[in-house]
């Protein structure tokens, strides 16, 4: 199965995956978006739908959390520190990401 993870970037960038819906975790899948971006898998946040999967699902299988082809996955960056929260660009994305600040 493939899947497509939204970037938070200006380009609209999609990363694709060719994963097994069963045997895939999502940690496995931060390990993939951490190989072709270098966002350490701490760093990153799924959103699946638009909301946002706690870092307690990451020993779960894509299919125990329903994720197929056509599901919406964005990557949201997790930072430490302070920000305004309105296009700071504290990530480097030029301010319209969609960063969450912890």
């Amino acid at each position: 199965m493939k899947v497509h993870c939204h970037l938070p970037n200006n380009n609209n960038e999609t990363l694709d995956f060719e994963v097994d819906q069963d045997n895939t975790l999502l940690v496995d899948l931060k390990e993939m978006i951490y190989n072709k971006t270098g966002t350490p898998i701490n760093r990153q946040a799924i959103e699946l739908e638009n909301k946002k999967l706690p870092s307690g699902y990451d020993k779960k299988s894509l299919s125990k959390l329903h994720i197929n082809e056509s599901s919406n996955i964005r990557v949201v960056y997790v930072l430490e520190g302070g920000c305004c929260g309105v296009g700071c660009d504290i990530c480097g994305c030029g301010g319209s990401c969609r960063c969450s600040v912890q």
